[in-house]
């Protein structure tokens, strides 16, 4: 691979996925160096000043400072003395100072926005294979929990033997939302280049790294998918060029794959066909089982929105409740927009929304592949329909704070045509 920047490589996987070494996030301590060299280096700290007095880190900082204020009043309004919200929010501070020095350290080196979502491909396939490895060796299985925190009890039934494999400071719901919004991005990425195996095989890396954090991540895949194939920039020739390259290449690539699992590496093969694709594609399986499309995560997601016992004047005022003492969410329902609207009424989760909105402002970028964003952005508002998402995941605050300040303030390579 010609160029390959390998410290950009580190710094980006560091500040993503954030694993720790031991109580603390390896995304604050690759700052810590960074902040000392703004110390030593004249250069750099002008770039640190500069990012640290932009206006997106400003606007970003002012709309955090109107939902701490929220977090401490709903409780105090209620008589609830409930700051668990407040506790999840302070923690956006860290999350923004550990960004600070990182952004600077990219706009010192004159990296563009190509480059960092090149890279931002690049370490979720790294990603992808360790959790294959992980999964394939119960002594790292067991190593790995060092560096996520994984706790294998909060993760029971299907798929609980394969989940908590990442070197990453989340290794769920919020892992699986960051390879949704990888492959969005590979996708962009894809109509840059020559379709190839090495093209079509990058894809395929970043699907099957959902297989092990949660299916939540094919939305992600399916909105690029029918993003792609909606584009109006794009040709209907190249459209049809491009899907028929990739299943003619996705098809050798299935068929080269499990020839050499089953006969190389039978182990293997069996983990694949006995717990991780009956997991991954739970909704298949089941129409065999029950006779229809289902999972057991979406039959629970349904019964919250069913079953609960809402009083919906807390939709609308809030209730300054966001979990209860025995530590389960309040009203026991995971959907961000339930548990937001329920905590701190319609003006809280407006004012929740404009603060995404504030770290990623798509309309102020300058090319013309915010198309993509703005699908990103629509798979995150989808996803607070599943579980936390809108502002307070800690995976999607860090990406798209990210493109925000490459889309704002990087150069644009001349290779982004979409």
């Amino acid at each position: 691979m010609k160029n390959f920047k390998i410290e950009l490589f580190f710094y980006l996987f560091c500040y993503v996925f954030a694993f720790y070494i031991g109580p603390i996030s390896m995304s604050l301590i690759i700052a810590i160096p960074l902040y000392i060299n703004a110390f030593l280096n004249k250069s750099f700290f002008n770039e640190l000043i500069f990012v640290a007095s932009s206006k997106l880190i400003w606007n970003v900082f002012k709309l955090w400072l109107v939902l701490i204020f929220i977090s401490l009043l709903y409780p105090i309004i209620f008589f609830t003395l409930d700051y668990t919200f407040f506790r999840v929010i302070a923690m956006h501070i860290v999350h923004l100072l550990a960004a600070i020095p990182f952004f600077a350290y990219l706009k010192y080196h004159k990296y563009t926005s190509y480059d960092i979502e090149k890279y931002f491909i690049y370490i979720f396939i790294v990603q992808t294979f360790i959790q294959l490895i992980v999964v394939s060796s119960p002594f790292l299985g067991e190593k790995i929990l060092f560096f996520n925190h994984f706790e294998p009890e909060d993760v029971l039934g299907p798929g609980s033997n394969i989940r908590g494999k990442a070197l990453s400071a989340a290794t769920t719901y919020h892992l699986t939302i960051a390879y949704g919004i990888c492959f969005i991005v590979y996708i962009k990425h894809l109509l840059d280049k020559r379709i190839t195996l090495k093209t079509i095989f990058t894809g395929a890396m970043i699907f099957i790294g959902i297989f092990f954090a949660g299916r939540s991540g094919f939305v992600g895949c399916l909105i690029g998918v029918l993003g792609f194939l909606i584009y109006n920039r794009t040709s209907i020739y190249t459209k049809i060029k491009t899907i028929s390259k990739t299943l003619i290449y996705l098809s050798l690539i299935v068929v080269v794959s499990c020839s050499i699992l089953i006969y190389k590496i039978p182990s293997f093969w069996e983990l694949l066909s006995e717990e991780i694709l009956p997991y991954a594609f739970e909704f298949i399986y089941s129409i065999g089982s029950t006779g229809g499309v289902e999972t057991a995560s979406t039959n629970h997601l349904f019964s919250m929105w069913t079953d609960s016992n809402f009083n919906y004047l807390e939709f609308f005022f809030g209730s300054g409740k966001y979990s209860n003492s025995n530590g389960t969410y309040y009203m026991e329902v995971d959907p961000g927009i339930l548990r937001h609207l329920l905590f701190m009424g319609i003006i809280g989760y407006v004012i929740l929304i404009i603060y995404q909105l504030t770290i990623f402002p798509i309309w102020k970028m300058k090319y013309t592949s915010k198309y993509y964003y703005y699908l990103i952005l629509i798979f995150i508002i989808v996803m607070d329909f599943k579980a936390v998402t809108i502002g307070l995941n800690k995976f999607v605050f860090a990406i798209t704070l990210l493109f925000s300040f490459g889309g704002i303030y990087l150069k644009h390579d001349i290779k982004m045509k979409n």
